[in-house]
């Protein structure tokens, strides 16, 4: 059998004894980031919802896609698995302290850093971040003309890259 065949006979198994036990199960044919993102924050439409995960991008897409009208939703960063210790962020009281329009340019900014590698352009995320945050005139305006001037798609695209 072919390591592709027997990766996907095993992920159909699993999804199957999870789906009989009353889980959710989405499978996502490409980067999952956005697709678990969208889940969480649907399922945050009946009942507070908690993800766990280790990767930022998790938690700026929780930022840019979350609902206030929605219930509570917790994301646990576990980035250390050695160590006990783990980060627990509410997002909607982040929304709520780094306002819309921070929320709404975070995809913009991550993207524009570097998103999971070192920054490019010579201007890392926390520098980034802070001038946003600031509402620094030139990171606004680059973060509203991405914002007016792509597509969802083309947005989620320069999100992933």
């Amino acid at each position: 059998m072919s390591r592709d065949k027997t990766k996907a006979d095993m992920i159909a198994l699993i999804s199957t004894a999870l789906t009989k036990r009353g889980c959710h199960v989405i499978q996502s044919t490409g980067d999952a980031d956005v697709d678990i993102v969208k889940a969480t924050v649907e399922r945050s439409r009946h009942c507070t919802t908690t993800l766990v995960g280790e990767d930022t991008d998790l938690l700026i897409l929780l930022l840019h896609y979350s609902r206030t009208d929605n219930e509570i939703i917790y994301f646990r960063y576990d980035a250390n698995k050695q160590s006990k210790e783990h980060r627990v962020y509410n997002i909607s009281l982040l929304k709520e302290t780094l306002g819309d329009d921070v929320c709404n340019y975070l995809l913009f900014v991550h993207a524009y850093s570097g998103c999971d590698s070192n920054s490019i352009y010579g201007i890392g995320k926390k520098s980034a971040f802070r001038k946003l945050v600031k509402s620094d005139p030139v990171m606004s305006c680059a973060g509203a003309f991405i914002l007016q001037n792509k597509s969802q798609e083309e947005y989620q695209i320069l999100a992933k890259t």
